[in-house]
């Protein structure tokens, strides 16, 4: 009778081990989505910026192109506008890019 009850304790041991081996691995798999998480809230936030630097420019130059009275000063605001729409350029193809690099 005692070498069943050892078989039994053997087994619950083996269950509990196996049971204590899952919750690991779930808890590690939780940390690490959470992980992922961070770094996208991180990464969207950073591109949230990075858009509305070049957004806020494009608006202020438009204003001045309809408010100015000389052409210096529309050559001035057609300027800004060529480099932030390059600038924005830029960062769609970055974000392109990246965006492959997290599919492949």
């Amino acid at each position: 009778m005692l070498a069943g009850a050892g078989v039994v304790v053997l087994g619950l041991g083996l269950a509990c081990a196996r049971q204590a081996r899952s919750a690991r691995v779930a808890r590690e798999a939780l940390a690490d989505r959470a992980a992922r998480q961070a770094v996208r809230a991180r990464l969207a936030r950073r591109l949230e910026h990075d858009l509305r630097s070049p957004v806020g420019a494009m608006a202020v130059a438009l204003e001045l192109l309809r408010s100015a009275d000389d052409d210096a000063t529309r050559n001035e605001a057609m300027a800004v506008l060529e480099r932030q729409v390059a600038r924005m350029t830029s960062l769609t193809e970055r974000v392109h890019e990246f965006a492959q690099g997290m599919a492949d």
